[in-house]
């Protein structure tokens, strides 16, 4: 026979049971912050890219108007910037370090130093609800839900596709 007092210590259990199991769907296997600098891997680990941008203040940027139908030039200091500084994201990658099987691979600085806008951030695994094999999970939230680059091999491992969109594209 359940009694009153059996009845309340059971209804105290399952609130609380329910209050718990709502505060763990709130909680993210995985969550993002903003950052300066990440390394990138491919899903096999073979390629990796280490990307570190450089966040401009917009109050020193000098823009200098040439006339009517002439792009004006961008100036920070001594160092000419792209004029789609002005309008995108006062952003530009400061260093591009890319590595395929284990060897640096040099990139020369004007494929990437004027390349301005772009936005990193990392991710950052909630040990509490996440295992160790979440690497597909991880690998999937990574690349489509971080911003930054994502990095891929061909199927015959001779090709590396880098791949790296605006926010706003």
């Amino acid at each position: 026979m359940v009694g009153p007092m059996t009845f309340k210590t059971l209804t105290t259990l399952l609130c609380i049971a329910s209050f718990t199991t709502l505060a763990r769907a709130d909680e993210s296997r995985f969550e993002k912050e903003k950052t300066d600098k990440r390394i990138v891997k491919s899903f096999d680990e073979s390629a990796s890219l280490t990307v570190k941008l450089e966040y401009l203040d917009r109050s020193k940027i000098l823009r200098i108007d040439k006339g009517k139908d002439k792009a004006p030039e961008v100036w920070l200091g001594k160092r000419r910037l792209p004029t789609d500084i002005l309008w995108l994201r006062p952003t530009m990658i400061n260093s591009f370090c890319l590595t395929i099987d284990g060897k640096k691979i040099h990139v020369p600085e004007r494929f990437w130093n004027d390349i301005t806008g772009l936005h990193l951030e990392k991710m950052i695994v909630n040990k509490k609800i996440s295992s160790d094999n979440d690497k597909i999970e991880l690998w999937r939230y990574s690349t489509q839900q971080c911003a930054g680059p994502v990095i891929t091999r061909s199927a015959n491992r001779g090709t590396v596709l880098i791949s790296w969109a605006r926010p706003e594209e």
